[in-house]
């Protein structure tokens, strides 16, 4: 059994910052602990910008790539204790064409190239929770994967416009409800549009007026100002010959190039340490936070609830799945059970621990190919839980 050990903790996170430094997997790196609500231990190694070095701190702005999806849960869950929606409805409630949806499958077009088509109507009635559950179908395979990339991107001019296109031209992978298979936008970005149809107001304003703004968090958004984008983490990468670089490809798009005005309710908001913390106390604490309620506590307990029947093809040995959050089941190698969070492309990791009143926080942004988020934050995990600590 494996519990958590603060017992030079400090120490440990400190060396394994250093070395993701100097081992050129990013410019800058920042974890943070929190138990009970304080910071227990807060490390920062390297720098915003190589060009230009200045150390990273907490106001640093990160571009948080998946751990957006949390974000969209809780939205969600917002417009539920707010009786806008119910988990179970039908996203064609919301959401005109989704109630004519088509299973997909490959084909091999005669120029030699592989082409994602229809196949089937799917059966089964895709509701709100599969969107937020990794249940969809919508681009939750390795076709669908490939195919969404291949969509003109004027369908990305807005989260609307993509509502519209979906279930007319791009399948699903899936019949929803049937398999659990990670949806790397399309799912988070559809429940962001049932939040704007319910609500009658763009997503980023939602977020704005019903998470962030209440909270006091300026620096978690779509849309960076100009004083924000001046503390973005620069991009770590590699070239063909290992050197690292910074790489400004994306430009000041906050995911994979994406215009900024497509609120990408999977992928595409941007914020500093500080910000997220807060948003990750909210859930630490029920759903409120120095007074302000955001949740209730029934609608943080439906976010790590697990949704996913064991049984049900896709679902890890180890980990249970809640409302776009990994749960640690029971039998995890160094975790204890019911953990609960998300991470993203780009580096980032949080947690919630319920059990030990725990948060936990990992930023940094990096674009190498050949590092494993998942390693590295394997390795703060183990610094904080696993029974060797000394």
């Amino acid at each position: 059994m494996f519990s958590l050990n603060l017992n030079n903790v400090e120490q440990r996170i400190r060396e394994i910052c250093r070395r993701t430094v100097s081992e050129n997997k990013n410019f800058g790196i920042m974890f943070r602990l929190m138990q009970h609500g304080k910071i227990i231990v807060d490390v920062t190694e390297g720098v915003r910008d190589p060009d230009h070095p200045e150390p990273v701190n907490g106001d640093t702005m990160f571009r948080l790539a998946s751990m957006t999806k949390p974000v969209t849960s809780v939205a969600v869950l917002v417009a539920r204790d707010k009786g806008l929606l119910k988990l179970t409805d039908p996203v064609s409630d919301y959401l005109p064409g989704f109630d004519d949806l088509w299973v997909g499958k490959t084909i091999d077009t005669p120029e030699g190239e592989k082409k994602f088509v229809k196949d089937y109507r799917a059966s089964t009635t895709l509701r709100v929770w599969n969107l937020i559950s990794h249940t969809s179908g919508i681009g939750s395979g390795e076709a669908g994967y490939v195919a969404q990339w291949q969509i003109d991107p004027k369908y990305h001019e807005n989260l609307a416009a993509m509502a519209e296109y979906l279930p007319k031209n791009f399948p699903l992978d899936f019949e929803p409800g049937t398999r659990f298979a990670y949806s790397t936008m399309f799912g988070g970005d559809m429940a962001a549009r049932v939040v704007e149809v319910v609500s009658g107001v763009p997503y980023d304003k939602f977020l704005r007026d019903n998470v962030f703004g209440p909270l006091g968090v300026d620096d978690v958004t779509f849309t960076p100002t100009d004083d924000q984008y001046a503390r973005f983490s620069r991009m770590m990468n590699v070239n063909a010959e290992g050197k690292p670089y910074a790489d400004d490809s994306l430009g000041r798009s906050t995911f994979e190039r994406l215009p900024l005005t497509y609120f990408c309710g999977g992928a595409s908001l941007c914020g500093s340490m500080n910000g997220y913390t807060r948003f990750a106390e909210m859930l630490r604490n029920d759903g409120e936070l120095d007074g302000v309620r955001i949740l209730s506590k029934e609608s943080v307990d439906l976010l790590h609830t697990p949704w996913i029947p064991r049984e049900m093809d896709g679902i890890t040995p180890f980990d249970d799945w809640g409302l776009m959050v990994r749960i640690t089941a029971g039998n995890h190698p160094w975790l204890p059970k019911g953990i609960y969070g998300w991470s993203g492309a780009y580096g980032t990791v949080f947690w919630v621990d319920p059990v030990n009143d725990v948060t936990a926080l990992l930023m940094r942004n990096s674009r190498r190919g050949d590092v494993e988020n998942a390693d590295l934050a394997g390795e703060f995990e183990r610094a904080m839980y696993s029974s060797d600590n000394n």
